[in-house]
């Protein structure tokens, strides 16, 4: 007669779990050096699971596992601190074996879904540390999306004061499309919706995050129309296994730089031009003051609803979140934290160098035909 013996798990034993997966994964980034491994592929097919089964529901499915995993785990601790005051040792270390177990399982599933993405490089060849550039190289594209931007504006989805504005339904069926295209595979289901933390992304200035778990964007509503194809288009690009917040942005304006949704490509263009004058206004502050004031009217209106956007934002709360995701996004291999969403300055202009060098010819970038001086 066969006797089966029960696996004893200990508290040291997850804990050591845990360890070594953390081991484990650390060896396995090290070895996964480019985007023709068999990982990257692999977890795109995983991708186009997850987008094909939770992108059937309109609500996100991931945040309703966030709340109860969370409601579980507090539930677990409360149920161990009652039997820690009854001195009951055995219930106590079951509770934690509990936690434990499911954090090695969660651990586990984001490495493996997403975590080692970050190693990653999508767009290495505008991400050279060596290439140099200077203040004047920024100006140059600067002024240039300035320009696309009067030109843009025009021809955008405007309401009847000028805002710009955009269907943001429409706008992820787009982008999706226009992803599929660029990969050349099938289209895949849209998996892009409105977060149940909504009003809490609203009030920490958060326009978007992706989940690892189900593979589920997450696009604030409520957010100004000009950063919503940028967000979308950011988000998917986590979906398309861009794990680097700078590469994600730059994805976002990759794709829509030449698209052929005017609205897209304003969206991006604007946001392109926004993170080129913050890196500009360190240096010449009076240049961005030149290019703001000879905005069109149209775009000063979109420029003003963003401010009253980010005015509205709790500050207190918006610095402890940005706290929290700089300590995630070192831990992640991106060393320079939350500054990576700004490195995306680099990877534009190192953009426009290699696919239009005849932009970088002209001897002064801040006058030019198209750009009026008052």
């Amino acid at each position: 007669m066969l006797v089966k013996k029960k696996i004893k798990v200990s508290i040291s034993g997850l804990l050591s779990s845990l360890l070594l997966q953390f081991f484990l994964f650390q060896v396995l980034k090290m070895s996964l050096k480019s985007t023709n491994s068999w990982y990257f592929h692999f977890v795109i097919k995983v991708k186009h699971i997850l987008n094909t089964i939770f992108g059937i529901t309109s609500f996100s499915i991931g945040d309703y596992l966030y709340i109860f995993l969370s409601a579980l785990i507090i539930i677990w601790l409360l149920l161990a601190f009652i039997n820690f005051i009854k001195k009951r040792k055995d219930k106590i270390t079951s509770y934690f074996i509990k936690i434990l177990f499911l954090l090695n399982i969660l651990y586990g599933w984001f490495m493996f879904s997403f975590g080692l993405l970050y190693n990653f490089k999508t767009f290495i060849q505008f991400e050279n540390p060596q290439e140099k550039f200077f203040l004047n190289d920024y100006k140059i594209v600067a002024k240039h999306l300035f320009n696309e931007c009067l030109k843009l504006k025009e021809e955008v989805s405007n309401n009847k004061k000028g805002e710009f504005t955009v269907d943001r339904y429409k706008m992820i069926r787009e982008i999706n499309l226009e992803q599929n295209a660029f990969y050349g595979i099938s289209r895949q289901k849209e998996n892009v919706k409105v977060s149940l933390f909504n009003p809490i992304m609203n009030k920490l200035g958060i326009l978007g995050y992706y989940n690892p778990f189900t593979g589920e964007a997450q696009v604030a509503k409520g957010i100004p129309d000009t950063s919503v194809p940028f967000t979308i288009a950011h988000e998917m690009g986590h979906q398309a296994g861009v794990a680097r917040e700078d590469e994600a942005n730059f994805y976002a304006f990759y794709m829509g730089e030449s698209s052929l949704n005017k609205d897209f490509q304003y969206s991006v263009k604007y946001k392109a031009l926004n993170y080129l004058l913050r890196e500009i206004y360190v240096n010449d502050s009076a240049y961005v003051h030149i290019i703001i004031k000879n905005y069109s009217e149209g775009m000063k209106m979109d420029r003003e609803k963003e401010k009253k956007y980010y005015l509205r934002m709790s500050r207190g709360g918006s610095d402890v979140f940005s706290y929290i995701n700089n300590i995630y996004l070192k831990s992640n291999s991106q060393k320079e934290g939350i500054i990576a969403y700004n490195n995306v300055s680099k990877m534009i202009v190192s953009f426009y160098k290699n696919q239009y060098p005849s932009l970088f010819e002209e001897e002064n970038p801040i006058y030019g035909k198209d750009f009026k001086m008052e």
